[in-house]
Formats: C-alpha cells, sequence, structure tokens
C-alpha cells in the first residue's frame, strides 16, 4: 500500500492491467459460450451471441468502422454461414440472420414483420425529415399491409406505412408500372439520340457513373416525377449525385459542424422540392393528365400526385420533401451503380460484347429502339443472366425486419418482438457451398455473364452447386426451360442466397423497373456504342457497405463511339 500512496503511476498500471485481464476473461468466456450455442440444436431459441471485447460498447464499433468485415466474421463459423446476435450497447442486439433455412423462413412469415424503425431512422438522418412529423411514423405500428398487425390500434388515417406503400405498390407493380416503364424508355432514347458524339469519333468521359446517373438516373426521376422538377431546378441532378456520396456521413450520424458540406446539400435538395411544389400547384389541373391515365408533365405520375395528398395528414412540404428526397435516392441510385457495372463487364470482355449484341439482333433488326419488345428484351435468358449475375457480385444490402408486436418464430431461431433483424445479400450471394462455379472455373468473387443459364445438355450448368445442383422438380422432368433444349434462365431455388431485393413481402416492389431499366440501359449502349474502359482497377468503397449497389471508391473513366 505504501508503494500504491507513493505512486500513482503504478496504481494506475495495476488497476490498467487488471482490467485488460478481466476483459481477456470475459472474451475468453463469451467465445466458450458462443461454441457451445453453436453444437445446440434446438427451436426458437435466441441465435447465439458473437463475442466482444468491450461488454458495454459491445460490437458497435467494428460494426460501423468496418462493416463489411465484421459482417463476415460474424455470420461465418466453419466455413458455413450462420445467424449470430451481436450486441451493440448495453441493453441493445441485433441479429444477423444469414444460415439459408432461416433466410427462408424469414420470407415465409415476413407478413408479420416491418422495418418500421429503421424506415424512421432513415427518414430522420438520411433524408432530414423534421422532428415533430417522426412521431407519426414511429407511433405506427401497424405494419405496411392492408391488415394491420394484430393488437395494433393505429386509425386507418394514421397507417402512414399503409398509405405510403400503396402509392409504391400501385406505382411498381400496379397499374403505373407500364406506363412509368414507356415514358422511361422514350426520356432515354432522346437522351442517348442527343448524347453530343457524332458517329465514328469516341468521346472521353472521366466519371462513367455520373454519366449513367446523368442519363439513365436523369430518365427515370423525369419518367416519376415529370420534367417540370429538373425544369425549375437545373441542378438537381448534380446535388441528388453528390447527396448520394455523402449518405454513408449522414446514416452514421456525423454532426453537421463536422461535416456540413452532406447537410448543405440536402437542404439544396429540399428546397428543389419545395419550388416544384410552388410551381406544379400553380399550373397543374385535371386535364394535365396524359390519355395513359398516369403521367403529367407537373407532378409526372399518379403516384407524386398521390403523395401530395399525404398534405391533408401532415400539412407540412418540409416533410413531404424530405420523403420525396428518399424516394427520389432510392428509385436511382442502385439502378445506376448496378448498370454502371453491368455496362463495364460487357465492355470489358470483346466475346461478351459480341453475344450480347447477337441476341439484340435476334430481338430485332433495326436501331429502332421506340418500337422494341420491352418484355421479350428483359424475359431474354442470356440477357437476363448478366442482369441477375451483375446483382449476385455487386449488390451488398441490408434487407431490415422487426415484429413490433409479437415474437416470430424461424425455425431453429426466433427474433423477439421490438428487436432489429438484418439479412445482407454479401455473405448469401458469396456461399461457396451453394453457388456453381463449373469446378472452380469461374469463382464467386468473379463474373460469370452464363452463371444463371441452365442448358439441358450439361449437367454442370445452372447457379447451383453439388447437392443443390438442378434440385427443382421443373428441372428434372425439363419442365423449366421451353422445351427446345436451348440454355434458359431460372431463378428456381435460389431463396435464401439470391436476395438483392430481400424476399417474401418484403421485397422490393421496383424490381421490376429495375430489371426493365438494366436491360435496356445495357442493350442499348453495348449495340449504339463501342465502349472502352480506361481504368485498369476498379476499387469499390465499402462506407456505402449495406444501402444497396456498391459504388467505385474511384471514379471510371471510358471512351465510347457512336457505331453506324
Amino acid at each position: 500500500m505504501l508503494l500504491f500512496d507513493k505512486s500513482p503511476l503504478v496504481v494506475f498500471l495495476f488497476f490498467g492491467v487488471a482490467l485488460g485481464i478481466l476483459i481477456v476473461l470475459s472474451y475468453a468466456q463469451d467465445n466458450i459460450e458462443y461454441q457451445k450455442a453453436r453444437e445446440k440444436d434446438g427451436k426458437e431459441e435466441l441465435p447465439p451471441k458473437y463475442p466482444t471485447l468491450v461488454p458495454y460498447l459491445g460490437s458497435i464499433l467494428p460494426f460501423l468502422w468496418n462493416c463489411p468485415d465484421f459482417i463476415r466474421r460474424a455470420t461465418c463459423y466453419s466455413g458455413k454461414l450462420v445467424s449470430s446476435r451481436v450486441s451493440v450497447g448495453p441493453t441493445w442486439n441485433i441479429y444477423l440472420f444469414q444460415d439459408r433455412d432461416t433466410v427462408k423462413e424469414i420470407w415465409k412469415k415476413s407478413a408479420m414483420m416491418c422495418a418500421g424503425r429503421v424506415h424512421v431512422y432513415a427518414c430522420k438522418y438520411l433524408f432530414g425529415m423534421p422532428e415533430k412529423w417522426l412521431s407519426v411514423y414511429a407511433e405506427d405500428n401497424s405494419g405496411q399491409f392492408h391488415k394491420p398487425f394484430p393488437g395494433s390500434n393505429i386509425p386507418p388515417e394514421r397507417r402512414m406505412h399503409r398509405i405510403l406503400n400503396d402509392g409504391i405498390e400501385s406505382a411498381l407493380t400496379g397499374p403505373g408500372f407500364d406506363p412509368t416503364l414507356q415514358r422511361f424508355r422514350s426520356i432515354f432514347i432522346s437522351q442517348i439520340q442527343n448524347l453530343n458524339a457524332p458517329t465514328g469519333e469516341w468521346i472521353e468521359i472521366k466519371d462513367f457513373r455520373k454519366f449513367i446517373h446523368d442519363t439513365v438516373g436523369l430518365s427515370l426521376v423525369q419518367a416519376i416525377f415529370g420534367p417540370s422538377l429538373l425544369e425549375v431546378n437545373p441542378g438537381f441532378m448534380d446535388d441528388l449525385f453528390e447527396f448520394d456520396k455523402a449518405l454513408p456521413w449522414l446514416a452514421r450520424g456525423v454532426w453537421s459542424f463536422i461535416m456540413p458540406k452532406p447537410y448543405a446539400i440536402r437542404r439544396r435538395l429540399h428546397q428543389h422540392f419545395k419550388r416544384w411544389y410552388l410551381y406544379a400547384r400553380q399550373h397543374f389541373t385535371e386535364t394535365s393528365i396524359s390519355k395513359d391515365g398516369d403521367g403529367d408533365p407537373f407532378w409526372g405520375s399518379t403516384w407524386m400526385r398521390q403523395r401530395q395528398k399525404i398534405l391533408d395528414i401532415i400539412q407540412d412540404d418540409d416533410t413531404l420533401a424530405a420523403g420525396d428526397l428518399g424516394v427520389a435516392w432510392a428509385s436511382i441510385a442502385n439502378i445506376v451503380s448496378a448498370s454502371t457495372m453491368a455496362l463495364i463487364h460487357v465492355a470489358n470482355d470483346r466475346d461478351l460484347s459480341t453475344r450480347v449484341r447477337d441476341e439484340i439482333k435476334s430481338l430485332t433488326n433495326q436501331h429502332n429502339w421506340a418500337e422494341i419488345d420491352l418484355k421479350r428484351l428483359s424475359t431474354n435468358p442470356f440477357l437476363s443472366s448478366i442482369y441477375a449475375e451483375t446483382l449476385r457480385l455487386h449488390v451488398k444490402s441490408f434487407t431490415v425486419v422487426s415484429s413490433p408486436l409479437s415474437d416470430v418464430s424461424l425455425g431453429k431461431y426466433r427474433l423477439p418482438k421490438g428487436d432489429i433483424g438484418l439479412v445482407n445479400s454479401h455473405p448469401a450471394h458469396m456461399d461457396e457451398h451453394f453457388w456453381n462455379t463449373k469446378n472452380g472455373a469461374h469463382p464467386l468473387k468473379s463474373f460469370w455473364a452464363d452463371r444463371f443459364l441452365i442448358n439441358p445438355a450439361d449437367p454442370l450448368s445452372g447457379p447451383r452447386k453439388g447437392a443443390y445442383q438442378n434440385q427443382s422438380p421443373e428441372h428434372l422432368n425439363g419442365q423449366e426451360g421451353s422445351g427446345d433444349g436451348k440454355p434458359y434462365f431460372s431463378l428456381k431455388g435460389l431463396d435464401g442466397s439470391w436476395i438483392p431485393y430481400g424476399g417474401g413481402q418484403l421485397i422490393c416492389p421496383g424490381r421490376f423497373l429495375a430489371k426493365n431499366v438494366m436491360v435496356l440501359t445495357c442493350a442499348l449502349l453495348t449495340q449504339e456504342f463501342d465502349v472502352e474502359v480506361l481504368t485498369k482497377r476498379i476499387e469499390f468503397d465499402s462506407r456505402s457497405f449495406g444501402f444497396g449497389t456498391e459504388v467505385p471508391k474511384h471514379t471510371i473513366a471510358v471512351r465510347m463511339k457512336r457505331k453506324a
């Protein structure tokens, strides 16, 4: 004790070493319990708790600092995908569900779940919704489906998640889908025709993703929101591009005094929307609606007109602008990045480019893209396989699940009420035990355009491998293809493994529009242009992990030449 009294440094070191020993012992105990839990074969258990060095903080720091690496470590055990319970604070756990059987159970039970809490988080931190109206969303525990969750007492007029979801479903999977797609096609063709690229002359594009944003993304924004949004806000698309780059910082809650730029960009976008509201309200009449019954030059679509009616509830343009920013970002960000990567993979392989052009010639012998059958184009087996492989390789999104009022049984595991579960597409898309690599010829980290094609004459073809390969009764009986012996595209049997859009009742309603846009973009630009990728090595930004399609860390330069 005299030594301690005379030497505070020794006291400090003593307690520091003691604390370190306690932390190591606690971590060792956590590891032992974790491994024991992995050996259990129970039912409706909580997933094993993933060990953490810092008991109070849990795994929040590695989760935020290097999310891809943490997800890989926490959801893999003995070389196989597993589910884990992760502590991210003194009293808060999140559940990482990655084993295939549990993910399939989640899709089956998805009608009992929603992502309401995360939606509120996104509205607040990503899109800047005012606090006074966040409570309206937070209080809605009724879910987004027609029938409210059992035990919910939210009146119909306050079921905000259902009200908003009605418009989304109608626009993207209902009567609004085809008019929106046709508007996109018309605008996109015009964008490419008017591109300053004389036939036979090379033009250099320093940022290919920005080019796709300014053509494909612009066409989508105009197809959904109408031309007036961009006419009264010429800087809208540039600000939306910058907002996409700033989103990871906003998601992490970085304060505005530390990083003011993301918040300034978001405020500008809010002003863009409010300026548009003023203009459209002054000029729109019912006679403005086009013959298809959906589009109009001011609000753009039935979807946007329906969103304006939400004002009857919230009476606040700031809240509506934050919500519309979320719609605009979600409508184009992942499609732009995925289309960019699909085109890069095609352009980097001359044989693949030739095959794509041959497929297009089988659909049309002319360059009349305004007349091409979009259904035939989007269901073409080879183009569909390119699309699916692009999403398998590059989509790293989280599907968020939660049940606000009751526990959910997931077979071996359960999700407690009110807690949050996450399913990430990347580990599922890289599962060496499930996916076919054709005996290692096509590793999962590489792009293989034929991965999703089943050739009846080749038993080693198709997306699945080993014990999973060609299991479906349709394939075994030769019923799935067209019967002509040609390779065909198939997603059968991939539930829980190919999940770029989530699954079950929670699957992304924009998946049909996304596929049509991606396939048309890849086909049209490959047919009309020679494209050379000048950037030899492409790195991806890990900060965007979990938001959807990964984005390049640096700009990708290409050169393009319009074909005769």
